[in-house]
């Protein structure tokens, strides 16, 4: 089997498993509203989470208790949580009334077995999930604060940029906390880099859009950085 996996810019949903709603009457069903926690962190639950509806952010909590967001999971997306590692401190939490199936081992088994194709889906998404995690982590360490931040606004130029005669626009809902968290950043830093993008009249973000005026002076400035 011949598949080649597109690269994630941001770490949402990554690759749905739809298969598996063939088999939810093995799975246990249960309806969660919006700010219910799915998950604690220490909590061992020992299942697969299918999503059906919904959407749910699962971030690790740090021995100061402060928040990391790590990724968020949509309609059909998977979130593994078989196997519990000591010290994880992941917490799953819904961001939006939410309806979800739990597998447990062995029914994850017997799904296997009755279909194995579902293995090699459930292995792509977990691949996919590995490889955006590894590219992310290099990335951390290979670039600059404001070469990081300037790579993600091109990948999503890339992804889903719309041409608007004398700029560019990119239809989504960023704060700066969730780029700052993407990209290993503090809030404060990523508002100081998107102040000097705004004020060299490169690109702008606002509520629900990212607004590039100079495309390509981004391009030029995605390897080298700018000052901030």
């Amino acid at each position: 089997m011949e598949r080649i996996a597109k690269s994630y810019i941001l770490p949402d949903t990554f690759s749905r498993v739809p298969k598996l709603l063939n088999y939810i009457h093995l799975g246990s069903l249960r309806n969660y509203c919006k700010g219910e926690t799915i998950s604690q962190p220490g909590e061992v639950i020992g299942k697969v989470i299918f999503v059906l509806s919904g959407r749910f952010n699962i971030s690790r909590i740090t021995d100061d208790g402060r928040e990391i967001f790590v990724c968020s999971g949509g309609q059909h997306s998977v979130i593994n949580r078989l196997f519990e590692f000591e010290g994880d401190n992941v917490q799953v939490v819904a961001i939006e009334a939410s309806k979800v199936c739990f597998f447990s081992e062995n029914q994850m088994l017997t799904i296997f077995k009755h279909d194995e194709k579902t293995i090699f889906d459930f292995l792509y998404n977990e691949s996919i999930k590995l490889n955006y995690f590894i590219k992310l982590s290099c990335e951390l360490k290979l670039y600059t604060p404001s070469v990081r931040v300037l790579r993600l606004f091109y990948g999503l130029y890339n992804l889903n940029g719309q041409s608007k005669n004398l700029y560019w626009e990119i239809q989504i809902a960023l704060p700066n906390k969730v780029i700052a968290e993407i990209t290993g950043l503090h809030h404060v830093t990523v508002s100081k880099i998107l102040g000097s993008l705004k004020k060299e009249k490169i690109l702008s973000k606002k509520k629900n859009a990212i607004i590039i005026y100079n495309l390509e002076k981004l391009k030029d400035l995605v390897d080298k950085g700018i000052s901030y």
